[in-house]
C-alpha cells in the first residue's frame, strides 16, 4: 500500500479543529482551541499542513482547463470558451486563503526548533503562492491578505483590491521563502525545494510573458527568475525524463502508472490509493459526460516523423482518413489521441468503436471531432471506477524543462547547447529529430505571423516551435488557456473549431458489419463544413466563438460580491 499518512493526518487534523464532543468543548471555546491545545508540538504543525494538500489539482481540473481552450471541444460549447460568458457567474470564495493564514498566524507558538517551524511555514507559503497566483491569472488585481480575517475586520472586508504588481511581489517572496526553508527530501506527498522552484519558473513565466505581451510593466525580472528557477532544477541533477526506450510508450506510460514515487520525472505527483483515495477520472469514464473531443488544430501541430510540420514535411500524407493523417507523425499523436484501430476501451461488452463520434448509437466513450482523447487510459482503472488508483503527475521535469527553453528564448538569450538541454531531451524520449535552430523554417500555416491576424506582433520561428513542442508535449495538462491568456494570443479562439473528415466515419461499421453512421445524419446530428470536416458548433454558433481582447483576458468579479462590497470595482469590460 502507499504512503498515505499525509490524508490520514487529514482526518487527524479535522477531528482536533472541529471536534463536536461535548467534553471536548468544554474544556476551551471552539475559538480557542488552536490558540491554547494546538500549536504545541511538530505534530500539529504537520497534521494541520497535510489539510491543505485538497489544493492540488486532480484528472478533472487539468482537463477542464484544457476544454476551455483551442485544444478540445465539447459538444456542448463551453461559455467561456466561447466568450459567452457574463458577470453574473464565477466564484469568490476565500476560505482556503483563511486557513492558510491561520497557520501562519500561530505556527510560531509551537515549541520546535525555527527550522522546523520554518520548513512548515515554507510550505504552507508555497500553497498561499499558488492559490494567489490561481487568482491573478483570473481576475488580475485581488485583495491581498496575509493574516487571518474576522468579521470585525471591516478595513478589509470592505477593502479595494490590491494591484496585480504588489500581490506578484507577494506571491514571489512567498516562493521565496518556501525555496529557502524546504528541505530537498521530505515526506513521501510532500513538496520540497525542487517543488517550489518549479512552482516558482512556471508562475515567473506566466508573469513575465504576460507583461511583455500585454505591455504591462517590465517582463526581464519575472523572465529571468523562471530561467534561473528551471536551471537550479535541471543543474541539481536529481530528476530526469521517463524513458526506457519505447518510443511509443514511455510518454503515454506516465499517465497510466499505479505508483510514481519511483518515476524520475516527477518532481510533485498526486497520490491515490484504491482503499482510501480513489478515482473515476479515466478518459472512458470522463468523456461520456461531455462528449469531448481534441480539435484539429491541436492535431495539425504535430510535426511529422522527420522533424516537419506538415505543411512542409514530404512524409505527410494528408487528411483524408485518419489513417492518413495519424501516419508518420510525432509518436506523442497516437500516445494522447486514439489512433484508427486501437480498440482497447472495454465498455460495452467489448464492442467498442473507437474512434466514435457521440451520436453513435448505444452509451460508451464518444468524442465530438472524431479525434477521441486517450491520453492517461488506464483498462485496469476503468474497471475499478471510483476506486482506480493511477497516480496523477503535477509538477513534471518535462515542463521544468519546457519553461526554462521558453524563458530563455525570451529572453534573446538561448543557444542551441540550450535547446540540446531541454526542447531535445523531449523529442528524444519519442524517437523525434532534434530541434535545429540554424535549420529551422516558418510553418506555412503558422498563425503566429502577422499576416495570420491572430497576433498584435509577429513571433519569432524559434519561440513559435518552442511553443508548438509546450502544446504537445502539455496536451490535456491543463496549460493552454492560460498559454493564450499570456501571450495575448485569445483571438485563437475565434479559428473555426473543427474535427476530422466526416467521410471516415461513414466507413465505420457495427460488429454485425452494418454501417455505425448514416449520410443522412448531417445537418440533423452532424454538421460538417465545405471541405467535409466535422464542425461541431455550426448550428449551435453559426457565428463561431468570439474574444473580446478588452475584456476577456480576466474574468469578471461576481456581480454579487460587488453588490456587498462595491470598493472592489469591475475589470474592463465587464
Amino acid at each position: 500500500m502507499k504512503n498515505i499518512n499525509r490524508f490520514l493526518k487529514v482526518l487527524l487534523s479535522a477531528t482536533l479543529l472541529i471536534s463536536c464532543n461535548d467534553g471536548f468543548l468544554e474544556r476551551y471555546p471552539l475559538d480557542e482551541v488552536t490558540s491554547k491545545t494546538f500549536w504545541v508540538s511538530e505534530n500539529d504543525l504537520s497534521s494541520y499542513t497535510a489539510t491543505i494538500y485538497t489544493y492540488v489539482p486532480t484528472h478533472w481540473d487539468l482537463l477542464w482547463d484544457d476544454e476551455v481552450s483551442d485544444n478540445m471541444a465539447p459538444a456542448t460549447y463551453n461559455d467561456i470558451a466561447a466568450g459567452l460568458h457574463t458577470a453574473s457567474t464565477g466564484t469568490w470564495d476565500w476560505s482556503y486563503l483563511r486557513k492558510l493564514n491561520i497557520f501562519l498566524d500561530n505556527y510560531k507558538k509551537a515549541n520546535v526548533s525555527d527550522e522546523i517551524k520554518n520548513e512548515y511555514a515554507a510550505e504552507v507559503r508555497f500553497f498561499r503562492a499558488w492559490m494567489y497566483f490561481d487568482r491573478v491569472v483570473k481576475y488580475g488585481d485581488v485583495p491581498w491578505v496575509d493574516h487571518e480575517l474576522n468579521v470585525t475586520n471591516d478595513e478589509i472586508l470592505y477593502g479595494k483590491r490590491t494591484p496585480r504588481n504588489e500581490v506578484m511581489d507577494h506571491v514571489i517572496q512567498d516562493l521565496n521563502f518556501a525555496v529557502e526553508h524546504l528541505p530537498t527530501e521530505r515526506q513521501e506527498g510532500r513538496i520540497n525545494k525542487y517543488a517550489a522552484l518549479h512552482l516558482k519558473a512556471r508562475i515567473c513565466l506566466f508573469e513575465g510573458t504576460y507583461r511583455k505581451y500585454h505591455k504591462s510593466g517590465d517582463p526581464t525580472v519575472y523572465l529571468r527568475q523562471a530561467a534561473e528557477a528551471a536551471e537550479v532544477i535541471i543543474n541539481s541533477e536529481k530528476y530526469s525524463l521517463y524513458s526506457t526506450g519505447d518510443i511509443n510508450m514511455d510518454y503515454r506510460q506516465l499517465w497510466i502508472t499505479k505508483d510514481l514515487k519511483n518515476n524520475p520525472e516527477m518532481i510533485f505527483y498526486k497520490q491515490y490509493d484504491h482503499d482510501l483515495l480513489g478515482h473515476g477520472n479515466t478518459p472512458s469514464r470522463t468523456i461520456p459526460f461531455d462528449n469531448n473531443g481534441f480539435t484539429k488544430d491541436i492535431v495539425d501541430d504535430y510535426l511529422c516523423t522527420d522533424g516537419k510540420v506538415i505543411g512542409l514535411s514530404p512524409i505527410y500524407k494528408g487528411n483524408q482518413t485518419l489513417d492518413d493523417e495519424f501516419a508518420n507523425r510525432d509518436p506523442r499523436l497516437t500516445q494522447t489521441i486514439v489512433a484508427p484501430g486501437v480498440f482497447f476501451f472495454k465498455e460495452c461488452n467489448d464492442d467498442e468503436i473507437v474512434p466514435r463520434l457521440y451520436v453513435a448509437s448505444g452509451y460508451g466513450s464518444a468524442t465530438s471531432t472524431g479525434y477521441h482523447w486517450m491520453k492517461g487510459y488506464n483498462l485496469e482503472d476503468e474497471q475499478n471506477y471510483g476506486k482506480a488508483d493511477t497516480d496523477l503527475p503535477v509538477f513534471r521535469y518535462a515542463e521544468t524543462l519546457l519553461n526554462y527553453a521558453e524563458a530563455k528564448a525570451e529572453l534573446n538569450e538561448i543557444a542551441q547547447h540550450d535547446i540540446d538541454s531541454s526542447i531535445n531531451l523531449l523529442r528524444k524520449r519519442v524517437g523525434m529529430p532534434n530541434m535545429v535552430i540554424s535549420e529551422l523554417q516558418r510553418d506555412p500555416h503558422s498563425d503566429m505571423t502577422k499576416a495570420a491576424g491572430y497576433l498584435d506582433e509577429e513571433v519569432p520561428v524559434l519561440l513559435e516551435e518552442i511553443r508548438r513542442e509546450r502544446r504537445v508535449e502539455l496536451a490535456a495538462e491543463g496549460f493552454r488557456r492560460r498559454d493564450l491568456l499570456r501571450w495575448r494570443a485569445g483571438k485563437f479562439y475565434e479559428k473555426p473549431v473543427l474535427g476530422a473528415r466526416w467521410s471516415y466515419f461513414l466507413n465505420l461499421k457495427k460488429v454485425d458489419g452494418t454501417p455505425l453512421y448514416k449520410k443522412s445524419s448531417v445537418g440533423i446530428d452532424i454538421f460538417i463544413n465545405s471541405e467535409g470536416y466535422i464542425e461541431p458548433y455550426q448550428k449551435s454558433l453559426p457565428k463561431g466563438r468570439s474574444f473580446d481582447p478588452q475584456k476577456h483576458y480576466l474574468e469578471a468579479i461576481p456581480l454579487g460580491e460587488i453588490a456587498l462590497n462595491p470598493n472592489l470595482g469591475q475589470n474592463p469590460g465587464w
